[in-house]
């Protein structure tokens, strides 16, 4: 049955490793993309900062910022530019959430093409060989993890 929500899907990685992820139906109904992404972008920032809490209890030293990658870049240059005009006002407490989590340095917001996005694995269906590619990384990561590419932002002090 078609209910029209959108799926919300979050895959969550530590050192280039799945360690986590989520798929599930979100619980409105929104008419644009827009909305459906800012509510996923909500429900991301409010998981990482529980996996973040759950490492630093357990001892694991946070070297970096956390990095969300979006594809929809409306939605990625709303949440990390300060001076954007939000319209739809029944998207503004998703949005200043997701705001103020990129305001504290803590957490960087990233634009990657949809076709690019592992996390689409999670909620959509593919065929194999549109899926493969994408899978590849994830589970035959070759060598050590120390040796990951270089870090897309570079480290900012926390104050």
């Amino acid at each position: 049955m078609l209910s029209g929500k959108a799926v919300t899907s979050i895959l969550h990685m530590l050192n280039q490793t799945p360690i986590d992820w989520y798929s599930k139906k979100q619980n409105t109904v929104e008419t644009a993309t827009f909305g459906s992404e800012n509510v996923a972008a909500r429900t991301a920032i409010e998981q990482m900062k529980d996996l973040k809490f759950t490492l630093l209890y357990l001892g694991v030293p946070i070297v970096d910022r956390s990095i969300m990658v979006g594809d929809n870049k409306t939605v990625v240059d709303c949440a990390t530019q300060p001076h954007y005009k939000l319209v739809k006002r029944h998207l503004m407490l998703s949005y200043h959430y997701v705001r103020e989590a990129m305001a504290t340095g803590n957490y960087g917001y990233v634009w990657l093409n949809g076709k690019d996005n592992p996390a689409d694995i999670l909620s959509k269906h593919w065929a194999y060989g549109a899926v493969w590619k994408l899978l590849q990384p994830l589970l035959f990561w070759q060598g050590d993890t120390n040796n990951c590419p270089p870090k897309m932002i570079k480290q900012e002090p926390d104050l």
